[in-house]
């Protein structure tokens, strides 16, 4: 175990980027060959599931990307029937995006595939260690929020110039 606080540090990102691998491979493995979406289709559908009806612009913001990058693909839900686009009671000119019945049973379906997995590899963990990474992982999560993730790239703007 690294004793000073920089190889502490060394050895966290090495794990967490070692898990993100991994379960980036989980995910791909997860999704049937014939699935009509990639990762960024799982992420906005799981957006859409969270939020309801919301805007384009919205959703492109939340996920951290270009409009016209999140309309193709929006675009490439809407044609597999996973997402349905109504006009935006509140402006004539915008439009809503919502996930459908068969988008979010998809959803589901991917979701359940993952649990199996993470069951599988922590078959022989105790409920309490679950428990414990479950409560770090969120904990973790909530700290890395985007604000310090935009505070980051910040200072590293700053650093390159």
């Amino acid at each position: 175990m690294p004793h000073t606080k920089s190889a502490r540090l060394a050895a966290l990102e090495h794990a967490l980027f070692r898990v993100g691998r991994t379960v980036a491979g989980l995910k791909v493995a997860a999704y049937a060959a014939d699935s009509p979406v990639d990762r960024a289709g799982v992420a906005m559908l799981s957006r859409l599931n969270d939020h309801g009806g919301i805007r384009l612009s919205d959703l492109a913001a939340a996920l951290g990307l270009d409009v016209s990058t999140v309309s193709r693909q929006v675009r490439h839900l809407e044609e597999a029937g996973l997402v349905h686009r109504a006009d935006d009671p509140e402006d004539r000119r915008a439009y809503r995006l919502s996930i459908t019945d068969k988008g979010r049973d998809l959803l589901d379906q991917l979701r359940s595939a993952r649990r199996e997995m993470l069951c599988a590899a922590l078959r022989d963990w105790s409920d309490d260690d679950r428990d414990r990474l479950t409560d770090l992982l969120t904990r973790l999560a909530d700290d890395l929020g985007p604000d310090l993730g935009a505070c980051a790239a910040h200072r590293l703007q700053e650093n390159a110039s």
